[in-house]
């Protein structure tokens, strides 16, 4: 019984915590009725209150570059996206951070029902004195679940395949996903920090307003020997996912992979 509750994430910690999170967004994951989706590619501490600041994403010693590779896969077909990618902003009150912004429409190919998996690897970022080389996966759904959403779609990067639909989720449910390494193979004992959005981020004016600390918006759980792992969101909303594959501490080197979910 104790390895289940820690295994659905019963063990809620500290909203400060493991909050470092790069993560690929847009406002709602069901765009049914949408003709464009607005994208922006955030570093943030995410279930934070409003003394977090975003960092600039992609940025090494004041320097920032496109990503090394922007991509959709849509009833199996994968798309190469990198061209739509532009270096934009986010702002808050006290000032202004380097985001990655995309913007996919119907003439892209948003067309019809079904499932897009947009896979974004935004290189390096320095913070804390370490690189971070992380892989963001956001999952969109229009009129139906589609047939992309649990598989995998990356090969060649670490990648959270969802056993779970994880657009429109019930709050009450186990999600339940499944971290694999470049070559598709299970990563074990993995650390899985789960962050609730606790704010508003603003895509048409660019800005995120976060709201005060709120208890039980940030948890850990573990993969275990078949690379799963399942939680229970405690509220409704947007949560990231956050997969860490290796941390060298003495090179101050992070390998890690994020996904964005949405439960009503």
């Amino acid at each position: 019984m104790k390895k289940s509750l820690v295994l659905i994430g019963s063990i809620i910690l500290a909203a400060n915590l493991f909050a470092h999170n790069h993560f690929l967004y847009t406002s709602n994951l069901d765009v049914s009725n949408q003709k464009e989706v607005k994208m922006k590619a955030v570093l943030a501490h995410p279930a934070e209150g409003p003394e977090a600041e975003p960092i600039n994403i992609a940025t090494v010693d004041g320097k920032t570059s496109l990503p090394k590779a922007f991509f959709v896969v849509h009833d199996g077909v994968k798309t190469d996206l990198l061209s739509k990618v532009k270096v934009g902003t986010i702002k808050t009150k006290k000032g202004e951070y380097v985001a990655l912004d995309a913007v996919y429409s119907m003439e892209d190919g948003l067309k019809g029902g079904g499932s897009w998996v947009f896979v974004m690897d935004s290189g390096n970022t320095k913070d804390a004195g370490f690189m971070f080389n992380p892989v963001e996966k956001l999952i969109i759904t229009k009129d139906s679940a589609g047939s992309d959403y649990n598989q995998r779609v990356a090969p060649g990067y670490n990648e959270i395949v969802p056993l779970v639909n994880p657009v429109n989720a019930w709050k009450e449910n186990v999600f339940r996903a499944k971290f694999v390494d470049k070559d598709g193979k299970p990563i074990k004992n993995a650390r899985i920090d789960v962050d609730f959005i606790n704010g508003k981020l603003d895509m048409t004016n660019n800005t995120w307003t976060a709201n005060k600390e709120a208890p039980k918006t940030s948890l850990r759980v573990f993969t275990d020997d078949n690379g799963v792992f399942a939680f229970v969101p405690s509220r409704t909303g947007q949560w990231v996912i956050r997969a860490v594959a290796s941390m060298d501490r003495d090179k101050k080197v992070v390998h890690d992979a994020s996904l964005v979910v949405q439960f009503e």
